[in-house]
C-alpha cells in the first residue's frame, strides 16, 4: 500500500488533505475581479422591411482586458426580441463573419490579442432578408 493511501486510511493525513482543499478553494475565490465583465447587450432594431436601422447602445465601450463581449439581439421598433437573421462583419473578431442564431442573437467572440485598444471601431450588420441596406455602427475598444 502506498504512503498517501496509508495516511488517509489511518486518518493522520486527513487534516492535511482538508487544508489543501481549503487552500485550493480560496485561490479560486480570489480571481482578479477585472478578469471578466458582463457582456454588453446591444439591440439591433429592424424595420418592417427586415432592414437593420439602429443599434442601442450606440458606440458602447468594450473592455478588452476583461474579455468583455458584445451580445447582439434583433428587436422590432417596440424593442421586443424578434427572430431576425443577421450577419456581423468585423475582422478583429475571431471566427468571423458572425451569424445570428435562430432567435436573432449572437455574442461576439474574444478579440484577437493583436487588436489595438483605445480605438473606435466600425462593424457592419447585414440583415439576412435585407442585404442591400447594411448598417455600420461603432464601438470603442478599451
Amino acid at each position: 500500500m502506498n504512503t498517501i493511501h496509508q495516511h488517509f486510511r489511518s486518518g493522520h493525513g486527513l487534516p492535511a488533505a482538508l487544508m489543501l482543499g481549503v487552500m485550493l478553494l480560496s485561490a479560486c475565490a480570489t480571481d482578479d475581479p477585472k478578469s471578466s465583465r458582463p457582456d454588453i447587450p446591444v439591440n439591433i432594431t429592424f424595420d418592417e422591411t427586415h432592414c437593420p436601422t439602429a443599434v442601442d447602445p450606440n458606440n458602447p465601450n468594450v473592455d478588452k482586458a476583461s474579455n468583455q463581449r458584445l451580445a447582439w439581439q434583433a428587436v422590432d421598433a417596440a424593442g421586443e426580441s424578434i427572430n431576425e437573421g443577421f450577419t456581423i462583419y468585423f475582422d478583429p473578431f475571431k471566427g468571423g463573419p458572425l451569424k445570428a442564431n435562430s432567435k436573432g442573437f449572437r455574442k461576439s467572440p474574444k478579440f484577437d490579442p493583436d487588436t489595438p485598444v483605445n480605438v473606435e471601431y466600425k462593424y457592419t450588420v447585414v440583415g439576412e432578408r435585407c442585404p442591400e441596406k447594411p448598417l455600420d455602427p461603432r464601438f470603442l475598444l478599451n
